[in-house]
């Protein structure tokens, strides 16, 4: 659980929580998420080392985020989080995986236009919408019409190099829970080919329903296409595939 996801996930719920017009607090998530992108030592060291009052004593860290910093690098999945998501709409990976759509212009297009997910972004685009909004304008426009275009055009491969280390990140954080004996990459990825569509995982655990609880609510996970209590399927952020199918120890 790096700093890096760890703040985003922090900014998200900021976002969350400006959505549904909260005052103060989405600030305070921001500030927080700020601060952490600018340290070089990883929250898992300083927690490490001294705990949750360690986390409680760095800049911008109250308690209540502190708390939920420590349940990230304990569990690898934070339950407010999945809260928020499940209750709000707008999906975050998808429109933010479009240039030029930040956390502030996506909740703008998401209050004014009532924008969820690309497909509304690209009808309201086209319907000549968005460029009366505050802070877009027509180039604006024009150019979220063209990175829409290329996002649906692009190909469904990704060279391996690029997307190894997020892989590997995350094979590293399922064979560190609770009663999982080994989890590894299948399938192209470990075939080392040059480019890839997806990834499998295969995981040997006694505690399939866990695993699987973990999997979905991954911060790297956009969307979730099935939820099953031995395979699941899932869109990381990045646009790859992903599938995880867990197998007894026997």
């Amino acid at each position: 659980m790096t700093n890096e996801i760890i703040a985003n996930i922090l900014r998200n719920i900021g976002i969350y929580l400006e959505m549904k017009n909260i005052s103060f607090k989405p600030r305070a998530y921001e500030k927080a998420a700020e601060f952490i992108e600018s340290i070089d030592v990883p929250l898992s060291e300083i927690y490490k080392r001294g705990g949750l009052r360690a986390l409680i004593g760095l800049p911008a860290i109250g308690v209540s985020i502190a708390e939920h910093i420590e349940e990230l690098l304990k569990t690898g999945h934070l339950k407010y989080y999945e809260q928020l998501k499940n209750k709000t709409p707008v999906d975050l990976g998808e429109l933010s995986s479009i240039e030029g759509l930040g956390p502030r212009s996506i909740k703008t297009l998401y209050k004014k236009l009532k924008i969820r997910n690309l497909k509304d972004l690209k009808k309201a685009a086209m319907a000549g919408k968005i460029r009366k909004l505050s802070g877009f304008g027509e180039r604006s426009e024009e150019n979220i019409l063209k990175s829409v275009d290329f996002f649906e055009k692009s190909s469904d491969k990704f060279l391996l190099g690029f997307v190894m280390p997020e892989i590997r990140e995350i094979e590293s954080r399922l064979n560190s829970l609770d009663g999982v004996k080994k989890a590894v990459i299948a399938g192209s990825v470990r075939r080392r080919k040059e480019t890839v569509g997806d990834v499998d995982i295969l995981v040997v655990s006694d505690r399939p329903a866990a695993v699987m609880d973990y999997f979905v609510s991954m911060p790297e996970v956009g969307r979730i296409y099935a939820h099953g209590k031995t395979k699941s399927a899932v869109k990381f952020k990045n646009r790859m595939d992903a599938d995880l199918r867990v197998v007894p120890l026997e």
